[in-house]
């Protein structure tokens, strides 16, 4: 099989379209996650697109095309154009999101336990991994407690509540 060898160009962002059809819905979370990353990784993948009439219309990466439109307000667009008819097009963006996979809790799981060894305080990992603080604790539980909890803050309410036991023993 041939593989195709495919350049990247910029193009005027306020032609660049999305499609009717990308079924992949994106979180609130999720779109501040993106954000996030692409302010501290960079922009790494171009928008996929077809080019139809003068127009771009999107296969794929229509959340990083949001973000660079609504939140960067740049006036270029770096895209990836194929030559594809409407039913390669179609199948090319479920592809594309289903191709990205899905996290496995363990791998979750381990990439948290060793940020916490490494330093970063609960409250970095919930903002760089856009996960909620109820979550990063049950992905640190789900590895071992005493490795993944030594650097935790608990709070003394065990103990205030030992105290006050004892005081009305007395």
């Amino acid at each position: 099989m041939k593989f195709k060898c495919l350049e990247i160009v910029l193009v005027d962002i306020d032609l660049v379209d999305a499609n009717d059809y990308n079924p992949n819905v994106v979180s609130s979370v999720n779109m501040e996650l993106l954000r996030l990353s692409i302010d501290q990784n960079g922009f790494c993948y171009p928008v996929v697109v077809i080019e139809a009439h003068g127009r771009y219309i999107i296969i794929d990466g229509f959340h990083r095309y949001s973000i660079l439109k609504d939140h960067y307000k740049v006036k270029k667009c770096p895209v990836l154009i194929l030559e594809h008819n409407v039913n390669e097009r179609l199948t090319a963006t479920v592809q594309f999101n289903r191709a990205r996979g899905t996290h496995k809790i363990d791998g979750d799981a381990n990439v948290v336990v060793r940020l916490s060894q490494n330093g970063m305080s609960d409250t970095d990992i919930c903002k760089y991994l856009g996960m909620s603080m109820e979550e990063v604790l049950k992905l640190k539980q789900s590895t071992g407690l005493k490795e993944a909890f030594l650097n935790h803050d608990f709070s003394t309410s065990w103990g205030e509540l030992k105290e006050k036991l004892s005081k009305l023993d007395s």
